[in-house]
């Protein structure tokens, strides 16, 4: 049996909100405030948790406006023996043409006008069926269910301490040793007879003997006062009742602690949260034979990258046993190491309140897809899933520069939550696939798009014919290949259709909020050049040939030469950094300072001045730049940094 699907009306960010859940794993990722947190509680809640934490709705749990919220949980692979402990419960669907079991729990919460102690009363109520209207689910059956609750941001060390109802305690009380024969009685043997050495001690004994005489002085004469001190009660094993020997088995138990390394007690709270959750797991394997669930907050709390790694094989693949269930768990993290080693069809995007599974057959990835991404998945670009904006781009050059021309046309990308993704020159479209619901083109469905919106930086890749090595083109450098044919067809020899063609692939995969931003002329630096940024880049070339007026006078001839020099001395990236210094050093006006003293209006003035300043920088640069580059920038940041004449959409958005 596993959670199949939660359904949620009316709960905290949820206005109508469904997911379906992977029997195993399901990573929940997604930015601050998108619903991750809600999810989980929203599950514990209906569930009841395994943990010391005292769940109570609150008000702020509902939705704003509504008094009512309702949670539906749907249980599927229902075995014969589960079946039996709900059989009042179930629910017969008929699923590929088969009658199946399934379970429905439905959880909903009223709030009342009546007042206990000063607080609302909120009514809740658990019943199961497809439409929440059969019997009420009975506490035994939901403590069945329960699930296994690591809170975000938890005390280690505190849940390892002994203490009333301590976890450690629950894990040692499920060990199956504790059910043999013997196992137990020798326990309490073991501290009866420690406690009879206790007595003995000459130091208790004296201490104990000033305690009797003590009492008797604040007691009237005459009563039987003999007091004892002891580990923990009884000092007679044959004389414990059954009910006495649990307590004090579960009394033993709950004074025991553990630690992490018996050479070095003290370690850091990334160890103590890896024990803990070691812990946590084994509990798992213990008690849930039937129905594993775990639910994780931020697991990589105080873990470093390997040890994150290390943690999510151990829950996919090293959990359970022959013949035992595997682990269901539901984690949220903001984590993008474990986003780049989760299966990414284990992956879920939350955002806005709304789910957006990775898996096969909810995205537009096709099965191939899956694979490469499972390889190529790295830690950066993992990135992609907490971002509210990602552009994608093909090389180092724009990783480099995007970022710091986005900040120098005021629109500083970590402002806006946009992370810049570099693929290579041959992934993009599966990068950008990943943001697009299958089935979803037509606008009607636009609120079911995944919001982030994505933009794909592509270069033209069809060379100017001047660029072409050869004796009529003293500045070309690109050696002419036979594999190289299709660039000259389908751009210089008059083919219109070949040439169109090209560019309706090159703008492939647009679409939903997926952009393709196509550069006009060939690549990235050399558009660059093109449009304005001739003289700093040919700056950053170490050892120019000649000097930038005895370039060719042509601008094509002059632009290819500069291009040429680059790819010359492979120093694309060289080149990225150099200019970005350059940028950054010309266009970044010196404001003036606060003066001590200054009045409002000398602020105000001071101010309006510094603006100034800064919107001429902002303009000068713009009139350097492609203008899709431009609206790349315009589009996942939302504001308006395109140039006045390059309003106009591209054809193909």
């Amino acid at each position: 049996m596993y959670l199949q699907t939660v359904t949620i009306t009316g709960f905290r960010i949820f206005d109508e909100f469904k997911v379906d859940l992977d029997k195993s794993l399901n990573l929940i990722v997604g930015e601050n405030n998108s619903g991750k947190t809600a999810l989980i509680d929203a599950i514990r809640y209906a569930l009841t948790a395994r943990s010391v934490d005292w769940v109570r709705i609150q008000d702020s749990d509902f939705r704003h406006d509504q008094t009512k919220f309702s949670i539906q949980l749907k249980f599927a692979e229902i075995s014969t023996r589960q079946a039996a402990v709900f059989v009042e419960h179930l629910t017969h669907e008929e699923i590929a043409g088969t009658k199946r079991s399934v379970l429905y729990l439905n959880f909903q919460a009223e709030q009342t006008d009546q007042l206990i102690r000063g607080n609302r009363f909120i009514r809740t109520d658990v019943r199961s069926g497809a439409t929440g209207e059969g019997p009420s689910i009975e506490r035994e059956v939901r403590d069945y269910l329960a699930a296994t609750y690591l809170r975000p941001l938890r005390d280690a060390e505190a849940e390892l301490m002994g203490g009333r109802g301590s976890r450690l305690a629950q894990v040692l009380q499920a060990s199956d040793r504790f059910r043999e024969a013997g196992v137990i009685d020798n326990l309490l043997q073991a501290l009866i007879d420690a406690n009879g050495h206790i007595i003995a001690n000459a130091g208790i004994e004296a201490s104990l003997s000033r305690i009797k005489r003590q009492l008797q002085g604040l007691d009237f004469s005459g009563n039987p006062l003999d007091p004892i001190i002891e580990i923990v009660g009884g000092t007679d094993l044959a004389k414990l009742s059954p009910v006495a020997r649990k307590q004090m088995f579960r009394s033993i138990l709950e004074r025991l602690q553990l630690l992490i390394d018996q050479s070095d007690r003290n370690q850091g709270l990334g160890y103590s949260n890896l024990l803990f959750m070691a812990t946590e797991l084994l509990l798992l394997e213990q008690e849930h034979d039937d129905f594993p669930l775990l639910l994780i907050e931020e697991p990589e709390a105080h873990l470093h990258p390997q040890l994150q790694m290390k943690f999510l094989k151990a829950i996919r693949e090293d959990f359970g046993g022959e013949g035992k269930p595997p682990l269901q768990s539901v984690l949220t993290t903001h984590s993008p190491n474990l986003a780049s080693k989760a299966p990414l069809g284990n992956i879920i995007v939350m955002s806005g309140g709304k789910a957006f599974p990775m898996r096969a057959g909810s995205t537009a990835l096709d099965p191939n897809d899956y694979v490469f991404l499972e390889k190529f998945l790295d830690v950066t670009k993992a990135n992609l899933f907490f971002a509210r904006g990602v552009i994608v781009v093909e090389g180092d050059g724009e990783n480099i520069l995007v970022p710091t021309i986005a900040k120098l046309l005021g629109c500083p990308l970590e402002d806006f939550g946009v992370s810049v993704v570099n693929v290579g020159s041959t992934a993009f479209a599966r990068f950008a696939k990943v943001f697009q619901q299958k089935g979803l083109d037509d606008v009607a469905h636009s609120a079911k798009w995944l919001p982030t919106k994505v933009v794909c930086l592509r270069d033209l890749d069809l060379w100017p014919e001047k660029a072409k090595l050869d004796a009529g083109n003293p500045s070309g450098f690109q050696v002419w290949k036979e594999k190289n044919k299709q660039y000259w067809e389908s751009y210089y020899i008059g083919n219109a259709a070949k040439r169109k063609a090209w560019v309706d692939n090159k703008h492939k995969p647009a679409g939903q909020n997926v952009r393709v931003e196509l550069s006009d002329v060939w690549t990235f630096e050399y558009a660059l050049i093109c449009h304005g940024l001739a003289a700093e880049i040919y700056d950053t070339i170490p050892e120019p040939t000649v000097p930038f007026a005895d370039l060719p006078a042509d601008a094509e001839e002059r632009a290819i030469a500069i291009f040429g020099a680059i790819v010359a001395e492979n120093g694309k990236t060289r080149t990225a950094y150099a200019l970005s210094q350059r940028l950054e050093k010309d266009f970044t006006p010196v404001l003036a300072p606060p003066a001590i003293g200054e009045t409002a209006e000398q602020t105000e003035a001071r101010d309006a001045s510094n603006q100034a300043l800064q919107l001429a920088a902002q303009t000068a640069l713009r009139a350097k730049l492609p203008s899709y580059l431009l609206r790349a920038i315009d589009f996942v940041t939302g504001q308006k940094v395109v140039a006045a004449g390059d309003e106009a959409e591209p054809a193909h958005v």
